[in-house]
């Protein structure tokens, strides 16, 4: 018998899409309003200010408000709304196995090679003369961003930088979109591919990056599947933790060497890199699930009893 749930799923998408919507607007003012504070600059020059080096903590503690903001917080309240333990309903559990960790991490370090091999894909893609300069000029700002916020002169900033850039994002992020936002297109779709492809173009637009859609569009695969074959967000964040974690060691490593930290952002592999690692990914993937299935992932309660179509090729 199929357990049917108290919110139709169509509903859920909107109830969680407003949820978004509201805090995207909450978030602005939340971080124009901090930046005033923290800063004393008008926040009609703000986005012109991050730029300026001597704001480089203000513009950290900005961006982690946000963030918090605008992913975690509205998770949160839709997995209360539909379930009267959210954090059971956003994959927070604690059946883990070393073996998994493990596997998780040689997952993510050859997702990097395969995400550099998209990106040297997705600049083949043949576009317009002035699409491509508005797009390098948006990745340029993009990037001058990145090296301002993540700019570390001490080991102390360093530790800082790897909170703010890389474990708040991977706990904001993933929390929304494989805890939430994947989980209601499973059973909304009733095809669990369907639903991590499209969650997966739905995280890599959000992030505004066109030379990066590929590449984060690819990651966003990797974390469904980690998800799916696990039900544990933690092997989740812990992915995305390492993937932002290596970047982030990468400009430190760079900055203290005296080099420009500006080429630790252009990572960009041949497209045979890419292959040789998506074979090893599929591997990986095919033993974590096993390893998954081992642990008894497979019967935990994911907030519906739904007979769900896979159509996985790694099923």
């Amino acid at each position: 018998m199929q357990l049917q749930p108290k919110i139709r799923y169509s509903s859920q998408v909107a109830i969680l899409a407003g949820l978004i919507g509201v805090s995207f607007i909450i978030a602005s003012f939340a971080a124009a309003g901090f930046w005033r504070v923290f800063t004393g600059k008008s926040i009609f020059t703000m986005q012109e200010d991050m730029a300026n080096p001597a704001f480089a903590n203000a513009a950290r503690w900005t961006q982690l408000i946000a963030a918090a903001i605008m992913f975690f917080i509205p998770a949160i309240i839709y997995a209360r709304i539909v379930n009267p333990n959210p954090f059971q309903q956003l994959g927070f559990n604690s059946v883990i196995s070393g073996k998994q960790f493990f596997l998780v991490l040689l997952i993510a370090l050859c997702g990097m090679a395969l995400s550099g091999s998209l990106g040297t894909l997705n600049e083949m893609i043949p576009i317009s003369k002035e699409w491509a300069a508005k797009f390098k000029n948006a990745e340029d700002a993009y990037n001058k961003q990145v090296l301002i916020i993540a700019k570390m002169n001490s080991f102390k900033e360093y530790l800082f930088a790897m909170v703010v850039i890389a474990l708040a994002p991977a706990i904001f992020e993933e929390v929304l979109f494989r805890g939430a936002l994947q989980r209601l297109f499973q059973h909304w779709f009733k095809n669990i591919s369907l639903a991590i492809v499209v969650t997966s173009i739905i995280f890599s637009i959000v992030h505004f990056s066109y030379y990066g859609f590929l590449a984060r569009a690819g990651l966003g695969i990797i974390l469904g599947l980690i998800f799916y074959y696990s039900r544990n967000i933690w092997l989740c964040i812990w992915a995305h933790f390492i993937n932002n974690g290596l970047a982030v060691t990468a400009l430190y490593v760079l900055g203290l060497q005296g080099k420009n930290p500006e080429t630790a952002l252009k990572d960009n592999f041949p497209i045979i890199y890419g292959a040789a690692a998506l074979i090893i990914i599929i591997f990986l993937l095919l033993t974590f699930k096993k390893e998954s299935n081992s642990i008894g992932a497979n019967e935990i309660y994911d907030g519906s009893l739904e007979k769900l179509k896979s159509n996985n090729p790694f099923e």
